[in-house]
């Protein structure tokens, strides 16, 4: 279960109160999009976040013009069920261990002198949406769907279930 997300725009008041996974995964690519440190650039991808997740229920002249405060207080609420809910799901179905590479007293040497090529940072966005994938092509083999009913199912309750099937898989003889 999600906090209901409410703002007011010229057509009135708009609410959500599930994610698909068909939300999720725009959230994800308008994330890895916004690597900008400009405010009007963040503003921007923060309207089209919110526009995306209100299901183009507004447009972004409308999110111009609502209250700055309701408008930051929704986008807030967005990046928090994203991030903080979903991604934490998320990396509960797939039990994603964070591995870590001990220092060396010679890495900085092995690099200089070309022994060793210095590992570019991960994406965390690029990665969710790799695992987004991923589940989608699990949840159309287990549930028998199609892409598309996939992208509609409501994506907390998707991946509990998935959680739970993955958990009870040798109960159930697989």
């Amino acid at each position: 279960m999600i906090p209901e997300i409410s703002i007011t725009c010229s057509t009135g008041k708009v609410f959500i109160n599930s994610i698909t996974v068909e939300q999720y995964k725009k959230y994800v690519v308008l994330m890895e999009k916004n690597g900008y440190d400009r405010i009007t650039d963040a503003m921007f991808f923060n309207k089209k976040i919110t526009q995306e997740i209100f299901g183009n229920r507004m447009s972004l002249e409308e999110l111009g013009e609502a209250d700055a405060v309701e408008f930051l207080t929704a986008a807030k609420g967005i990046h928090f069920i994203m991030q903080s809910i979903i991604s934490q799901k998320l990396l509960n179905v797939v039990e994603v261990e964070q591995v870590e590479k001990e220092a060396s007293a010679f890495d900085e040497y092995d690099i200089e002198n070309g022994y060793e090529e210095e590992q570019p940072e991960q994406d965390t966005w690029k990665t969710c949406g790799e695992i987004i994938d991923r589940i989608v092509k699990i949840a159309i083999r287990l549930l028998k769907n199609s892409y598309s009913q996939c992208m509609r199912e409501d994506i907390v309750a998707l991946l509990e279930y998935l959680k739970f099937e993955l958990d009870t898989i040798e109960e159930n003889g697989g």
